[in-house]
Order: structure tokens, then C-alpha cells, then sequence
């Protein structure tokens, strides 16, 4: 049975139902649909699941009743609607905490709902995956201290101990029978797409690092680097396929590497525009 809990996002959601709702009544059409939800235009549901359309907070009210919510239901559908119509991250983070409180209230949501949250606040906070790879560095035993110190720029040591716990929690490190913390896997990625939100947090960090790492770390320390070009659509999709191709290449030369390794070092690339298209000022 289709559960709102389950989703992160509203028109799939609203999809998933319509289909459940037909494979129950061959009869069942977006018409009932939209006429159980009392919408005055037939094909409303059907622009909204598919993109053309977005949702009031009056057509979420609608919906809801429709749908038969409980109370703690259309609470949690209203805030996924306005979590995935934001267009501002202030808006997105807000919504998403609004999303996490409506389920850690609900016993059905609350096992699922654990690792979701452990995972976004992973890559929420910058340090953690500094934290992270240290760890695969230095044999680290509990000195949360010396951990602290050794990320750039330092943390606390409540901090550190934090970031531990919660890489325990995420199977991301493991405490051997000596004590001594090692690394459960040697690279990780991201995954649901309610990580986006999260991950988009993170990047901002990391780009502010970078500004700090500019003015306080020698040339021989860091290298910045960048190109201000003109390019269709074609071509910035072959740029993004390189950059892709890039970054696995520095994964494998790390792999290859059979130093020591002796720094934790984050990459960044950026790939934006600084124009309008220019079919639209031209």
C-alpha cells in the first residue's frame, strides 16, 4: 500500500497512487481523480505528477482529503509538496527539518527515517568526510583531540567525537578488536535523491574553503585554477562527461599510489555560466 512517508518527492508519490487506485478500479481515471479532489479542470493531477503544473496550498488541502489523509499525513504531504516546489536552499533546508520532525513522530517512518537523516547529516557538515579519510591516514585509537587538530582548518574535539559516532553509525569506519578505528570501504558516493539537498550544502562549504584556502595557504599548498569560456549546450555536455572522466582518473591515480599517503586534500570543479542564454537577450 502506498505510504507518503515513503517519498521524497510528491508527484511520484501522486503517481504511485493514481496506479494503485487503477490496478484497483479499471474504471479509475485522472477525471475521478481530479473530481475526487474536487479540482474544476479534468487533467490537472495528471500536469502536476507530470511537471507542468505545481501545487497551492489550497490544491494540497484539496489533495490530502482526497487521498484520506490523517492528520500527521497531510502534514508531512504539505511540507513535501513545498520542500520540492522551493526554489531558494533557505526554503529546501527548512522544509526538509519540517519533514524529519512529521516523521520521527510517526512509528511507521521512524527505522527509515534513521538513516536517511544520519546520511544527510553527513554530508551537511564539510568536516565528516575530512574526518573520514584521516581516519584511513593515522592509527587512531580515541585521541579525539589529535583528530580534531589534524583536520584543516582544526575542529573541535567534541566535534570529532561527533563525526566518529556518526561514521560508526553509517558503517562508513569500523573499531577493530585493538581499538584502532579503520576505514570499512575505500570510496563512497551518494545516493537517494533527498541527498541532493545535503550534498548542495556541502559543496557551498567546500567552495568557501577553497576562498579561505587562497588567502592562507601557499601556492605549493594548493592549486586554483579556472577558464572563462563560450560553448553550446553540445559541448558543455562533453565538458561535464570529461569532468566526470577527470575525477575518476584522480580516483585512480590515488589508487595506484603506492606512498604514503601524508594530507587529506578536497577537489573541487566548478562548472557554471556567467551569461544569460543568449537567445534570450539577443
Amino acid at each position: 500500500m502506498v505510504c507518503v512517508f515513503d517519498y521524497y518527492d510528491y508527484r511520484k508519490y501522486l503517481a504511485d497512487c493514481y496506479k494503485e487506485k487503477k490496478a484497483m478500479s479499471g474504471g479509475f481515471s485522472f477525471t475521478v481523480f481530479s473530481k475526487m479532489a474536487k479540482f474544476a479542470n479534468k487533467g490537472f493531477i495528471h500536469n502536476v505528477i507530470h511537471g507542468t503544473k505545481n501545487l497551492s496550498k489550497q490544491s494540497v488541502y484539496k489533495l490530502s482529503g482526497a487521498l484520506r489523509h490523517t492528520k500527521s499525513e497531510a502534514e508531512y504531504f504539505e511540507n513535501l509538496v513545498f520542500f520540492n516546489q522551493a526554489e531558494e536552499r533557505e526554503e529546501r533546508n527548512h522544509f526538509y527539518e519540517n519533514l524529519v520532525s512529521v516523521r520521527s513522530r510517526n512509528p511507521r517512518a521512524v527505522a527509515r527515517l534513521q538513516l536517511t537523516r544520519e546520511q544527510y547529516e553527513y554530508y551537511s557538515e564539510w568536516y565528516h568526510s575530512a574526518v573520514r579519510s584521516i581516519i584511513g591516514l593515522i592509527r587512531f585509537s580515541g585521541d579525539y583531540n589529535q583528530l580534531a587538530q589534524a583536520v584543516y582548518p582544526a575542529i573541535l574535539p567534541k566535534q570529532a567525537k561527533k563525526s566518529v559516532a556518526l561514521l560508526l553509525k553509517l558503517g562508513l569506519v569500523r573499531k577493530g578488536k585493538n581499538g584502532v578505528y579503520a576505514l570499512s570501504k575505500d570510496h563512497i558516493t551518494t545516493g537517494e535523491e533527498i541527498l541532493d539537498l545535503a550534498v548542495l550544502n556541502f559543496h557551498r562549504k567546500a567552495t568557501e574553503l577553497a576562498g579561505a584556502a587562497m588567502d592562507k595557504l601557499s601556492k605549493d599548498e594548493r592549486n586554483i585554477t579556472g577558464i572563462t569560456l563560450g560553448t553550446s549546450g553540445k559541448a558543455y555536455k562533453e565538458i561535464c562527461e570529461a569532468a566526470r572522466e577527470f575525477r575518476q582518473r584522480v580516483v585512480d591515480i590515488v589508487d595506484a599510489d603506492k606512498e604514503k599517503a601524508d594530507r587529506v586534500y578536497r577537489l573541487n570543479v566548478h562548472l557554471f555560466p556567467m551569461s544569460e542564454p543568449l537567445d534570450k537577450v539577443l
